[in-house]
């Protein structure tokens, strides 16, 4: 293992560089997200992540930084990742957490495209409306990780799955689930090229209960933001693909509406069942 560099002033380049990952538009622009803590950094190096380089703080982990090799699945090519040995006034400033744990390490985003998602062989995707709060994203990402889907997708809004709120909220989902971005009509002429059944999360009149959704083809489930829920057009939109409207229905009147993570986990994981997920 090389020897480490010590930093030790925040006014370091290279930390102001790093500590720039934390706005959307700096990952968008260089295509990298920062992981913080053990579990955000084994899990990106688990999903074969390549590492750019990474930030320990001796101090705060309250261990010698060269132990982080041995408590890390640590790969041969993680061997070109710079390492840095950083006080604890450069890790607050590289941290989004307000108490960090000591590890930091920059790596490069995945990149998926609509097009390879829509060429699978079995279709399973969460479609995403209107869902701005990245913790929302995560939360969701995760719960449909979780249930078996293929990929999340999100309907024209400026999502960020690399955002740290997203990032923490998903524990990590967002490192191997698919997610990407597409218009409105790019997700209805994928649902006719592929026979894929879109099924609206909706309360609507006419909405039929969940579990009588037929989800074992290609599925598509939508959820919509919190606050509004899917517009009426969906509806429509999901009976011209084989769909429908579908409801959760809810055991009291003083309950209208669910969580938009813990409506996707409902519907996810009854596509699940009927798909022969257990």
């Amino acid at each position: 293992m090389p020897d480490l560099l010590r930093i030790t002033s925040s006014d370091n380049p290279r930390i102001k560089a790093v500590a720039r990952l934390r706005d959307s538009r700096d990952r968008r622009e260089t295509g990298a997200f920062i992981a913080e803590g053990f579990r955000e950094v084994e899990r990106a190096m688990a999903a074969g992540l390549r590492m750019i380089e990474w930030y320990a703080c001796s101090e705060q982990l309250g261990f010698d930084v060269a132990q982080i090799m041995q408590r890390l699945p640590w790969r041969k090519q993680d061997d070109d990742a710079a390492g840095h040995d950083v006080s604890s006034n450069v890790l607050r400033k590289l941290a989004y957490k307000e108490n960090p744990e000591g590890l930091i390490a920059v790596f490069e985003q995945p990149r998926w495209s609509f097009e390879s998602l829509v060429s699978a062989e079995h279709i399973f995707w969460l479609v995403a409306v209107g869902i701005e709060k990245p913790g929302n994203l995560g939360a969701m990402a995760r719960t449909a990780a979780a249930a078996g889907a293929s990929a999340l997708i999100a309907i024209d809004e400026s999502i960020d799955p690399f955002n740290p709120n997203a990032i923490r909220a998903s524990t990590g989902a967002v490192f191997t689930l698919p997610v990407v971005k597409v218009s409105k009509a790019e997700l209805l002429t994928a649902c006719s090229a592929k026979s894929i059944h879109l099924f609206a999360a909706m309360l609507t009149q006419g909405a039929r209960p969940h579990h009588v959704m037929n989800c074992t083809g290609n599925t598509a489930i939508a959820i919509g933001a919190e606050d509004e829920g899917l517009s009426a057009d969906w509806a429509e939109l999901a009976v011209k693909t084989g769909g429908s409207a579908v409801i959760i229905p809810m055991l009291t009147d003083h309950v209208d509406s669910l969580n938009a993570s813990v409506a996707a986990g409902v519907l996810l994981f009854e596509a699940k069942r009927q798909r022969g997920g257990g």
